[in-house]
């Protein structure tokens, strides 16, 4: 019990403990209010921590939502070290065996002009006119230029050394050049062209006339002949793929194959085999995994929101309407079909995956196997976005915009002017290389796709779809943003933690206020008491003087 130093000091008064009573009466006034408040403040608290454990959790979720779209259904492999494996498109993997005869590889032409004293040898002014094309086998070797490219024209200044002109050919596209020291006191200038048969080189130089001084550059003139200072030939790369002769210009291969890029590294002494198999314990493994994340999720929120009904625990979240729309919206992204991918929409129940009568879900190993065999594309459009044409002659590649809408679209070309459009978008040219022009879409509902035409083309389909993991990731990034459903109900909860705060400030102020009040006037009246005892005990003992005195 509190010490009322005034009580015990004035021991004439009333004897009451007035500081205990002014902190009952202010108590007793103001603890009703502030235990309404701090209800209210441990309420929210309650929420922002359940809306933490859910924010946790769709972060997992996101996690293994982007697990699930790294797994593949296939397996590829490479029987040879010739034939090395780079780099899949899981969506355009067909299952088979391929057989590929490295015949030859593709080479870069490597040129080298001898004779120069050093790095800062000095040059004559001139000109240098480099082109690109062919040079065949004939004796002497005859150069044809590739049309469709154009002449490189490279002023030779007073003043510029070897390096320099080193340093100047590496800037043009297709070539890289650098200065040699052979050695025996002399340096070679040695140039790189780029992979290929057509991406041969023949410079033209020219000095000029009016220059005395420098090192001529008749010594990397080549206008009629290549044999003297071609060190290795250009070539392409010639294959056998299941029997068929085919030619590359680069040892890089990515459309032999369909999804399957390689790297072609030896000759084979028998023919490589590239097998594509479906791999079902991969697809059960990962889609497994992926509803058990989904079904800790839905755990979660059914028990964050949970009423408390039949005995059960109330939910930090109980009756907060936005838990029960992330479950509506949750389980409408698990329903929906994925539109887009050939003839008709896609659903998670393709491969196995159920939803129970309480919202959780199954899958169904055997219908998973059985659509793995029957048709793996529907795993690799639940797992990844697809962008494919069943149209001949054309091909498509690419990253569609963001806001891209899933569907299937019609490619129209005019034959006569060669342009092409998409839903009367029309798309840009790049060019035209034996016989199969490119064009991109800069601009509308696939913006960020190629598609290579050959000439006979006039129109194709493409279909573009968005796979559930793409829709997924969205959704969840939505749920997580700054303006997302978490962050808004937890601002709404931080503020009435913050506003509680302030009120039970208020509160105690005016708890404390009033009982200053209360003693204040317990404090009067007190003193009133005193005296009043003071006079009575004064009127006691003066009657008792009188009546001893009349004694």
């Amino acid at each position: 019990m509190t010490t009322d130093i005034l009580s015990s000091l004035n021991t004439n008064g009333s004897g009451l403990n007035i500081t205990q009573l002014a902190t009952d009466l202010s108590g007793a006034e103001y603890s009703p209010k502030k235990s309404i408040v701090q209800s209210r403040s441990d309420k929210a608290e309650l929420s922002l921590t359940g809306l933490d454990r859910l924010r946790s959790q769709f972060e997992n979720l996101k996690t293994a939502v982007g697990n699930a779209g790294t797994s593949s259904a296939t397996t590829i492999s490479s029987d040879s070290a010739a034939i090395v494996l780079t780099g899949e498109q899981s969506d355009k993997l067909i299952t088979g065996t391929t057989t590929i005869e490295v015949e030859q590889m593709a080479t870069p032409q490597v040129l080298a002009f001898g004779g120069f004293t050093g790095l800062t040898e000095e040059l004559r002014a001139g000109t240098l006119q480099i082109e690109f094309g062919t040079w065949d086998d004939s004796v002497p070797s005859v150069f044809t230029a590739d049309a469709t490219r154009s002449i490189e024209s490279l002023n030779v200044t007073e003043g510029m050394t070897l390096s320099d002109l080193a340093d100047q050919l590496t800037g043009i596209d297709g070539m890289a050049a650098q200065v040699i020291d052979i050695g025996d006191g002399t340096f070679s200038l040695g140039l790189l062209a780029d992979y290929g048969l057509k991406n041969a080189i023949r410079i033209t130089a020219t000095d000029d006339p009016a220059a005395t001084t420098g090192a001529s550059l008749s010594a990397l003139d080549m206008t009629d002949q290549v044999e003297d200072v071609q060190m290795q030939a250009a070539s392409n790369a010639k294959l056998k793929v299941n029997g068929i002769s085919i030619i590359r210009q680069s040892n890089e291969v990515d459309d032999i194959i369909p999804g399957v890029s390689f790297n072609i590294a030896g000759y084979t002494s028998v023919p490589a085999t590239v097998q594509i198999e479906v791999n079902s314990d991969a697809a059960k493994s990962a889609m497994q995994d992926l509803v058990d994340a989904f079904n800790t999720s839905i755990n979660l929120i059914d028990e964050l929101g949970s009423r408390g009904f039949d005995g059960s625990a109330k939910g930090a979240l109980a009756g907060d309407t936005s838990i029960s729309s992330l479950k509506r919206e949750m389980q409408s992204m698990l329903s929906q079909g994925l539109t887009g991918f050939k003839d008709r929409p896609v659903f998670l129940a393709d491969i196995g995956v159920r939803t129970e009568r309480d919202g959780s879900l199954t899958l169904d190993q055997d219908v998973l196997e059985k659509a793995m065999t029957d048709m793996p594309e529907v795993f690799e459009a639940i797992m990844r976005d697809g962008l494919n044409t069943n149209t001949p002659g054309v091909t498509v590649s690419g990253t569609p915009a963001t806001t891209a809408t899933p569907g299937r679209y019609t490619v129209t070309r005019d034959p006569i002017t060669g342009e092409a459009s998409i839903g009367g978008i029309t798309m840009s040219n790049r060019g035209t290389e034996d016989g199969v022009t490119t064009y991109a879409m800069l601009t509308g509902p696939l913006k960020g796709i190629t598609i290579a035409m050959e000439s006979t083309v006039e129109t194709a389909t493409i279909d573009f779809g968005r796979s559930f993991v793409s829709n997924m990731t969205t959704q969840i990034d939505d749920w997580l943003s700054n303006n997302g459903t978490l962050a808004r109900r937890e601002d709404v909860f931080a503020n009435i933690v913050s506003d509680a705060a302030l009120e039970l400030e208020d509160l105690n102020t005016e708890a404390d206020a009033r009982k200053s009040f209360y003693l204040e006037r317990f404090t009067q009246m007190e003193i009133i008491v005193s005296k009043l005892n003071s006079t009575g005990e004064y009127l006691t003992n003066l009657i008792d003087a009188w009546n001893n005195s009349n004694n």
